[in-house]
Formats: C-alpha cells, sequence, structure tokens
C-alpha cells in the first residue's frame, strides 16, 4: 500500500529531487571531462576519479528515483476541452 505525502512532505521531496538533480548534473559533466583528458593526457588517476565520479553520479540517480512525490496534471481540464472542440470541428 503506497503512504500517502502531504503537500508539504510533497513539496520538501521536490525540492530534494532538484537538488540531487543539479548534483548528478554536476558529476555526470565532471566524469566527462575527466574521460576526455584520460584520453588526452593517459593519466590513471584521472579515470580513477571519473569512474568515482560516475558511481557517485549513479547513486544520486537511484536516491533521486526512490524519492516518493505526487505527480498532479494541472492542465488536464484544459487538454480535455481542447481535444473536445477538435472533435466537434472535425464533425462538421
Amino acid at each position: 500500500m503506497k503512504k500517502e505525502l502531504t503537500n508539504d512532505q510533497n513539496i520538501k521531496n521536490l525540492k530534494k529531487r532538484k537538488i540531487l538533480r543539479i548534483f548528478m548534473i554536476i558529476f555526470a559533466s565532471l566524469t566527462i571531462v575527466l574521460s576526455v583528458l584520460f584520453l588526452i593526457f593517459q593519466i590513471d588517476l584521472l579515470l580513477i576519479i571519473a569512474l568515482i565520479s560516475f558511481i557517485i553520479a549513479e547513486r544520486l540517480k537511484k536516491i533521486r528515483e526512490k524519492t516518493p512525490i505526487i505527480k498532479k496534471d494541472e492542465f488536464k481540464e484544459y487538454r480535455d476541452a481542447i481535444a473536445k472542440s477538435n472533435k466537434r470541428k472535425k464533425k462538421k
């Protein structure tokens, strides 16, 4: 059974996911930069740090995916109204 989230918990989790996303982007970029530098300079330390950076990015990704949020489609009513009006136009 899914645990119900309060609005405050949902906002807190959304902020947490946003911060995790920023760190994921930083570590993924760092992985790419270090990997390219390793290909250019052939320094083993760069490769080791790139691997560690990749592992950290993947762990952050898993933590972000496990953080529960309530996804609410705020524009569903508008999309339904547009779809209905498009159907009416096609019938004419």
